[in-house]
């Protein structure tokens, strides 16, 4: 059976060689701590850099040991860089994609390959999909949010548009550097920004019609769907109660969660077959985080110890991912 990761991280050696060159541009710097490296983002985060998060190779080991068959390769989320100039964001997109489709060429049997565009503008990015999508990138990775700017917003629609047309599964990843206020402490801005980023960005979705606009488009919520799941029963009450829910859309919020796929990571077993239950197998791929330490070492193993019987989890092993890749 292919089981296909559609959550893990790659940094190709070029994207290395561009940010030890350009970092200052995007507020990032290689450091070395105890004989590794790592990037330093806005001088508070830090990723690694050595090891299988730029070593293809080495990812295969670690694979036919967890039972995973190929990897839906996207970049570190940070590569995504909302906040810098679009020329500057365009140019490290497509040094990502290139070598992403490079990766792709030399090893499809293990890897298939997700893009990442300039978000901070639109046409570039929806320019970017299409040269993407020609370089045989099957997906693309987008933040929830672009600094303060909502993926709802007209100008966006251009990006929309290209990814419908393409068949472009889009999967939205949150990433905040530096996180404000509360956020800032006990890594609340991954244990709960995050989530909270994604709901609110899936929720504008629905509400500023932009999948209502686009019916075939497809978009996949990592970290289980955030805070999306906790919060339909509540859309659903806005659109009976709330004239301008109301008027936004002609049906409820939740009759477009079929739009939606979730990852597996949930950190919490109960959790997850709980809501693979309210909202199907169809809707559900593995997602593993790797090889970064927040996210699930055995997500083989999580799928299994859900006890559903075989055609639900071969849906979420690997059918649906096929499917939204089109492979």
């Amino acid at each position: 059976m292919d089981t296909i990761d559609m959550h893990n991280h790659f940094v190709a050696p070029e994207v290395i060689a561009f940010l030890a060159r350009e970092g200052k541009h995007f507020a990032t710097r290689i450091v070395e701590r105890e004989g590794h490296r790592f990037f330093l983002i806005q001088e508070k985060a830090m990723r690694p850099i050595d090891g299988p998060i730029s070593n293809a190779v080495a990812r295969i080991a670690d694979m036919d040991r967890e039972g995973v068959t190929r990897q839906a390769v996207s970049c570190v989320p940070f590569l995504m860089y909302p906040d810098v100039d679009a020329e500057r964001a365009l140019a490290i997109a497509q040094v990502n994609n290139d070598s992403m489709a490079v990766l792709a060429a030399a090893d499809s049997i293990h890897f298939v390959p997700l893009a990442s565009v300039p978000m901070q503008a639109p046409e570039a990015a929806a320019r970017e999909l299409e040269r993407a999508a020609k370089l045989g990138l099957r997906g693309v990775e987008i933040p929830p949010k672009v600094v303060e700017r909502q993926l709802d917003e007209p100008d966006f629609e251009v990006f929309w548009e290209a990814a419908d047309a393409l068949q472009m599964v889009v999967c939205i990843h949150p990433f905040e550097a530096a996180p404000s206020g509360a956020l800032a402490r006990y890594f609340l801005g991954n244990l709960v920004g995050n989530l909270y980023d994604t709901g609110l960005a899936a929720a504008l979705l629905i509400y500023g019609g932009v999948l209502e606009r686009h019916p075939k488009l497809r978009i996949v919520l990592y970290h289980a769907g955030g805070a999306l799941p906790a919060l339909v029963g509540r859309l659903d009450m806005g659109y009976r109660l709330v004239p301008e829910c109301t008027k936004a859309i002609p049906r409820p919020p939740s009759t477009y969660a079929s739009q939606f796929y979730f990852d597996i990571i949930a950190h919490s077993r109960p959790m997850l077959s709980h809501l693979v239950r309210a909202y199907g197998a169809s809707h559900f791929v593995v997602g593993s985080d790797y090889p970064l330490p927040a996210g699930l070492a055995h997500p083989v193993e999580e799928v299994k110890a859900l006890g559903l019987i075989a055609e639900d989890e071969e849906k979420i092993l690997g059918r649906n991912a096929r499917e939204l890749l089109r492979l």
